[in-house]
């Protein structure tokens, strides 16, 4: 792609050696014309066997080459005509001056396929890949930006384009597609002129281009830049455009297209003209996958081997699960494990048994608990006390613990006297709170948060790993539905509903120390929940303002945010989320038939479904 953007050096970009410099009609001759022949050819409105090698499914718009490449002859208008009408600007057949602007911009290297009608909305061309798992690697980098910008860049382009069509894209050591930098003639049929001419151009997916298919060239005389704005030449707006042709897209003509061939600035997100056209290729990502039952208030965790099992409220009051029959894996049918129950938590045990609890019919917090690791389940029995929205951690020594609001308002702990074993009475820990979350410190400490009497938020931490307790403090805001993350670095983070209704967030400042102040991640959101992929960014999703389901994610491990992206879906409850043995994240809702419905990434810290 090419840029109508100025430079660093601040002037207007210099136009490419074969653009005419004043304007030409028919009769006329001189360096004009030939120039206005050049452009035309190079683009795809005439004979051009280089083009025809390089790209075996294009066809020039007009067939046939002018006499004398010097003199504007009939067969030149038509090609300008052709232009003209590709581009929608007047049908003068002149190279006149708004011919001339056009011509000018910078713009994708990747000839125009163009029929007597023009360029279509979006055009499908080339074959597609065979394959619901394309693999991409990097041959070189650019000075202009670092390693991991390039990278990031790379992996969010191919993101957008892999959460509207069923295809995976993975990294690898030498993939599918190859993307790098290169100066000049580059040895692939399609050389590079000086900056601010062709920007970047990428191959049809195979058999077109045959060793070069899909692969994507970017010019290493551009500036290129990943700021906002953009500081020089914006590298995810020629990646998101140019892995368009790599998937087998071709031209649109709607400008404000990712698929328009000339660049006019940062442009990051896919139309709906660019998501028709690649799904026209490829069909539309499956999204969600119900699992069926009538259910309330679902919780998620994993076996010891892996297998995430759910847990919900039946219409019975009974408390239902259903289960992954292998790590990675389908589903189990609903199956019942009795009991009265509302507002259900699980956790695992030191020795990977898992432990559901619950508040009974009589409001005290009853439990039930596998018998052995992925095994069988116990009876209910009851902890006793009378509590409200309880919550369970693990301390450092691997005994559960449960914290609740009780009937004074106050938050209460009853915990593990040894790990795997029995329990302690209830023990007041003060304070007027509710809805409380509870999370570990990287040094074991456990730290319960919750929203108090003045809608602040509040917390209280083991003075020590499975030790006392502070006194609660203030971590100030005005907040609903706190959420605890951790990042990879080990400090943990806070995620809240704002009284904007948007998504506010904290963070530790080093490992178990103190705290930032709040700032917006905006958006307009309730119920948050946060889970970590593989490689440790925190992901946090949450129910919209249409309630279907949004998400967000470090762009790296302990550092910023993405911008929402939505995952479609229509939600009463949820959304939770948990991981799978493979690191795959899946998240999991109420659907407006009750039923639980599910959707997951197709692979580790990638795209969803």
């Amino acid at each position: 792609m090419t840029d109508t953007s100025t430079r660093e050096s601040g002037g207007m970009p210099e136009p490419q050696g074969f653009v005419p410099a004043a304007p030409a009609k028919l009769g006329d001759s001189g360096t004009d014309v030939e120039k206005a022949y050049e452009y035309l050819r190079r683009f795809g409105y005439l004979p051009n066997p280089d083009l025809s090698r390089t790209y075996p499914l294009w066809r020039s718009a007009a067939s046939f080459t002018p006499e004398d490449v010097t003199q504007f002859d009939e067969r030149l208008k038509t090609a300008v005509t052709l232009f003209q009408r590709a581009y929608h600007l007047k049908e003068t057949g002149e190279v006149d001056d708004a011919t001339i602007e056009l011509m000018k911009k910078p713009r994708c290297g990747f000839p125009d396929v163009v029929t007597e009608a023009g360029i279509a909305d979006f055009t499908a061309q080339g074959n597609r890949w065979s394959s619901d798992t394309v693999s991409y690697s990097h041959s070189n980098f650019t000075p202009d930006l670092s390693v991991d910008e390039v990278k990031q860049t790379i992996r969010a382009a191919f993101d957008k384009w892999g959460a509207q069509i069923p295809v995976n894209f993975v990294e690898a050591t030498n993939g599918d597609i190859r993307v790098g930098f290169y100066a000049g003639d580059h040895a692939d049929g399609s050389a590079f002129d000086n900056a601010s001419g062709v920007l970047a151009h990428c191959f049809f997916p195979p058999p077109n281009g045959g060793d070069l298919a899909g692969d994507c060239h970017f010019d290493e005389a551009e500036s290129w830049s990943v700021n906002t704005p953009p500081s020089g030449i914006d590298l995810a707006t020629v990646a998101l455009h140019e892995l368009g042709h790599g998937l087998g897209l071709a031209h649109s003509d709607v400008e404000s297209a990712v698929m328009f061939a000339y660049y006019g600035g940062a442009r990051r997100d896919l139309t709906q003209d660019d998501i028709d056209g690649i799904r026209s290729i490829y069909g539309e990502k499956f999204r969600w996958q119900s699992l069926g039952g009538q259910i309330s208030m679902p919780i998620v965790a994993n076996n010891k081997d892996g297998r995430l099992e759910v847990f919900a409220q039946g219409t019975d009051g009974a408390l239902w699960h259903i289960w992954q029959t292998k790590p990675n894996n389908g589903w189990s049918s609903w199956q019942s494990l009795g009991g009265w129950i509302t507002q259900p938590t699980v956790a695992q045990n030191a020795d990977g048994r898992l432990e559901v609890f619950a508040r009974g019919a009589d409001g005290a917090l009853w439990h039930i608990w596998q018998k052995a690791p992925n095994s069988g389940w116990s009876e209910w029995q009851s902890l006793g006390g009378v509590v409200s929205m309880p919550t369970v951690g693990r301390n450092k020594d691997g005994r559960l613990e449960v914290f609740a609001q009780g009937t004074d308002g106050a938050l209460w702990h009853i915990w593990q006297k040894a790990p795997n074993s029995g329990w302690s009475s209830w023990q007041s820990l003060g304070g007027w709170i509710t809805t409380p979350v509870v999370a570990s410190n990287k040094d074991g400490r456990l730290e319960v948060f919750a929203q108090g009497s003045d809608s602040a938020l509040w917390h209280i931490w083991q003075t020590a790993p499975n030790s006392g307790w502070s006194s609660w403090q203030s971590l100030g805001g005005w907040i609903r539905n706190p959420a605890i993350g951790t990042n990879k670095d080990g400090r943990l983070e806070i995620f809240v509903q704002g009284s904007d209704n948007a998504l506010w967030h904290k963070w530790q400042t080093a490992p178990n120390n103190g705290w930032s102040d709040w700032a917006s991640l905006g958006g307009w959101i309730r119920n948050p929940k946060v889970s970590n992929n593989q490689d440790g960014r925190m992901e946090v999703f949450v129910t919209g303002g249409d309630n279907s389901l949004f998400h967000m994610w470090q762009v790296a491990p302990n550092s910023g945010w993405s911008a929402w992206s939505g995952l479609s879906g229509q939600m009463i409850g949820g959304p939770i989320v948990g991981r799978n043995q493979d690191g795959r994240l899946e998240t999991f809702v109420r659907g407006t038939d009750a039923a639980l419905w599910h959707t997951w990434q197709s692979t580790p810290n990638g795209v969803w479904n």
